[in-house]
């Protein structure tokens, strides 16, 4: 489970970094905590059932910590 979180978050982010190329700016396109969570929710419950809820929600905190990260560099 923790390596579909991190797969997931890192994937939003960069699809979020390209749409922000393409200057898609609206919400989820542009936020790395909403795309994160949309783009894992229904993988995360098809993989974990109810619980890929909960993990749908830690795709998208941890998509969030990746960019900050990556921002303060």
């Amino acid at each position: 489970m923790i390596f579909s979180i991190i797969g997931f978050a890192a994937l939003a982010h960069l699809m979020v970094e390209f749409f922000q190329h393409l200057e898609i700016n609206t919400k989820p396109w542009s936020c790395n905590l909403c795309f994160g969570f949309w783009l894992s929710l229904l993988p995360m419950v098809i993989m974990y059932g109810g619980d890929g809820f909960l993990a749908a929600a830690m795709t998208g905190v941890t998509s969030e910590v990746i960019y900050r990260l990556i921002q303060r560099l």
